[in-house]
């Protein structure tokens, strides 16, 4: 009996042996593969999470300033303001209704309400649409701004009325491209142009009106 056991035993052990060589490899190949797919959808979803998360803090800054201006009961102008390869957005009071030149965001004190961001890698690798990404003051030019009615937080000048056009960090299926408009009305909201390259399916229906 005490063989017989013996015996057994050792037939246990051997049925639960682990895996072989070949089955490793198997697996490795397999894994493989998955990471191959797998990489192009993340670096897809990074690039419209940084791009979508850069919009919405502009539209954020945006709401912001509004209430500065209201709290404050004073004209406040925000504006876009770029160099080379850096870009914010800034506030800052003003007396002049027609005040369309940006505070210089990328100095600081240059705004004396509010800025954003305070660094460069805030915008997760997000850039500038082109040499002219936006048209607030009512030109296209690396900067511009318009200035905020404290009574009832529309625009002093209807005609400058215009967007910040962003696009995505380079991916290996090409880029996304999204603007944050601000109306007339002093209402802001995220759209993407109707040239965008690719389109965010979030924003297919909310494409930004002609201007």
């Amino acid at each position: 009996m005490r063989g017989e056991n013996s015996i057994r035993g050792r037939g246990g052990r051997a049925g639960s042996q682990g895996v072989t060589l070949i089955e490793l490899m198997v697996a490795i190949i397999v894994l493989g593969f998955i990471l191959i797919l797998a990489v192009p959808s993340f670096m897809d979803f990074r690039q419209r999470s940084a791009l979508a998360g850069a919009a919405d803090q502009i539209q954020s800054f945006w709401a912001e300033a509004r209430f500065e201006a209201l709290k404050r009961n004073r004209l406040v102008k925000v504006g876009f303001h770029s160099s080379g390869d850096n870009f914010c957005v800034g506030a800052a009071t003003t007396d002049d209704p027609g005040d369309d030149a940006a505070c210089n965001c990328l100095q600081a004190n240059a705004c004396d309400v509010a800025l954003f961001p305070a660094e460069q890698d805030a915008w997760q690798g997000v850039r500038t649409a082109s040499a002219t990404p936006t048209t607030l003051g009512g030109a296209a030019g690396a900067s511009g701004a318009v200035v905020i009615d404290p009574k009832r937080a529309n625009l002093t000048e209807a005609a400058d009325a215009g967007v910040i056009e962003l696009r995505s960090p380079a991916g290996p299926g090409g880029e996304y491209r999204l603007s944050v408009a601000i109306d007339r009305n002093g209402r802001a909201y995220v759209c993407e142009p109707a040239d965008a390259p690719r389109s965010i399916p979030k924003y297919a229906s909310r494409k930004c009106a002609a201007p």
